[in-house]
């Protein structure tokens, strides 16, 4: 299925429009459904090439690695476009995803070094430098393959153990944690990203911040009593 970027957009408003219950053309919505399928797909050849690529710089780099490839799922690519109304279907960049979790902030930046000089770089996150309220940490490269956006997240795997475990508590408690927001157990994560960031950096963590983590554990203890952390 041949599409343009105005057919992806336009499916993606009407997905919109069937999400707030003012699209009732079930024609309308099965073809929508199909053009944005059509689109996720046409991700899955330049996702590979992508991931083959992240590989091969990552062992030019010499670095021990873990990398994963994702393709986002049908319903995850809905709730995006219910979530951020204004953005573009034809302008997600996270459709197809890879991950590598690298041994230290050094081995981050030497392989985003690489990336940026190997790759048409689209767009760029860092949430090292500047993490995000919810205290999520590692570096988003958006490149292109194929004239397709591929993100590739770079973590250490501190972060990625804080990251896999705030995504366990979300599905225990139901809610979307990974999300900025005040929710107590994102405030305590976001507290223990703090600690673990200085850790990993080898500097001493302050005895405030310890006890601001320990106040915050106890707030969020009834909702992590349905799970660990």
């Amino acid at each position: 299925m041949n599409i343009s970027s105005s057919q992806v957009n336009k499916a993606g408003s009407r997905i919109r429009k069937f999400l707030r219950g003012e699209l009732e053309d079930r024609a309308q919505l099965d073809h929508a459904i199909r053009v944005i399928e059509a689109f996720r797909a046409a991700h899955q050849y330049p996702l590979v090439k992508a991931n083959n690529g992240l590989r091969s710089m990552i062992s030019t780099e010499r670095c021990q690695v873990e990398v994963s490839q994702r393709m986002k799922r049908f319903m995850t690519i809905l709730d995006k476009l219910h979530r951020e109304p204004t953005l573009a279907l034809s302008r997600m960049q996270d459709v197809g995803g890879c991950r590598a979790i690298l041994s230290s902030v050094d081995e981050i930046r030497r392989v985003e070094a690489r990336l940026r000089k190997r790759r048409p770089v689209v767009g760029y996150s860092d949430y090292i430098s500047n993490p995000r309220a919810s205290g999520y940490r590692g570096v988003h490269v958006v490149v292109e393959y194929d004239s397709r956006c591929i993100e590739i997240q770079l973590r250490t795997r501190l972060m990625h153990l804080w990251a896999i475990t705030v995504e366990r508590q979300s599905a225990l408690i139901g809610e979307n944690l990974k999300q900025d927001g005040s929710h107590d157990v994102q405030q305590f994560m976001a507290a223990m990203s703090e600690a673990m960031a200085l850790d990993e950096s080898g500097q001493a963590i302050p005895q405030t911040l310890l006890a601001s983590i320990q106040d915050l554990r106890l707030r969020a203890d009834p909702y992590l009593a349905k799970g660990t952390v």
